[in-house]
Parts: structure tokens; C-alpha cells; sequence
């Protein structure tokens, strides 16, 4: 005979007895069967609170540096390139153009810094980690298209995601 099968004819043969009140019992014996789904619901309260602020801080982290000149073209710069990653402008027009940077200090590959350079313009821009700064030129009185890039992380000028182009129109 198995131990298992022995224990499962005391058990038949002696039904338990009477159960002895536990200190457990003792400590829930006041509390009634209505309140458990009133604690549940203030957890849920509690926890929807808690993760809705901890998910407004991680997308506030995220977003980066706000526009502070509405009237400027607006140019992020990040790991993953230009947005947008076309401008076009009118010959002769003074430009502005807030240049951000997305990317965090803490980045391995050129410590969040971008560049917007435009070699036939003389412009050489840069701004540091979640940052941004306006900046104005005048554009070319010939219409034509100019290549911009950033030369300073992401595998320079060569990599095609840190690139861009200029289109200046008549």
C-alpha cells in the first residue's frame, strides 16, 4: 500500500472534526463581505492614479524640447535623422529656423549634440542635447536644391537618415 493511498482511506475512514478558529479568523472576523469589493475598487482607483502619472512623466521626458518661435520652420534632429527631412523656401526670403536637438546627453554617439550644415550656404549649426535654438539666413536668389546633413553623430555625413534637402523656389 502507497502512502497516498493510505492517506486516503483514514481520510475516509476519520472525517476531519470540527476546525479550530485560527488567528487569521480572528483578524477577518470583523470584516464584512461588502467591504472587499470596496478596498478592491479604491485599489484600482490608486493604481490607475499611479500609473497615470508615471506615464505622463515618461511621455513628458520623450516629446523634447518645445517650439519657442512658432513663426520659424521647425527641424528636429535625432538618432533617427531629420524631421522633416525636406525644407523649401522663396529666393531672397529671410529664413528663420528652429534647429532641435531630441536626443538626450547620455547618448553614446556625439553626447545628444546635431548639427544642420549647408556647405554651399556657409551655415554650420549646432545645438546640444534636448535643446533648440533659432536661427535665420537669408536664402539664395537662385532657385535650386542644396543638400543639408549632420556630421557630428549617427555616422556623419554619409548616412543617408542625416541627411536632408533645401529646395529654394523663385
Amino acid at each position: 500500500m502507497t502512502r497516498r493511498s493510505r492517506t486516503a482511506s483514514l481520510t475516509r475512514e476519520h472525517p476531519p472534526g470540527p476546525r479550530r478558529a485560527t488567528a487569521n479568523d480572528r483578524r477577518h472576523a470583523g470584516v464584512s463581505a461588502s467591504s472587499r469589493p470596496l478596498r478592491l475598487g479604491v485599489f484600482a482607483v490608486i493604481a490607475v492614479v499611479v500609473g497615470g502619472a508615471a506615464l505622463a512623466l515618461v511621455f513628458g521626458r520623450l516629446q523634447g524640447p518645445a517650439a519657442t518661435d512658432t513663426t520659424a520652420l521647425q527641424v528636429h534632429a535625432s538618432m533617427g535623422g531629420f524631421e522633416p527631412g525636406a525644407l523649401t523656401v522663396t529666393a531672397g526670403q529671410t529664413v528663420r529656423v528652429e534647429f532641435s536637438s531630441m536626443d538626450t546627453p547620455y547618448h553614446s554617439d556625439g553626447g545628444g549634440w546635431h548639427q544642420l550644415a549647408i556647405d554651399e550656404l556657409g551655415i554650420d549649426w549646432k545645438v546640444g542635447p534636448e535643446s533648440s535654438e533659432v536661427f535665420e539666413f537669408v536664402a539664395p536668389a537662385e532657385a535650386g536644391t542644396y543638400a543639408f546633413y549632420c556630421d557630428i553623430c549617427c555616422g556623419g555625413k554619409e548616412n543617408p537618415s542625416m541627411q536632408g534637402r533645401l529646395t529654394v523656389t523663385a
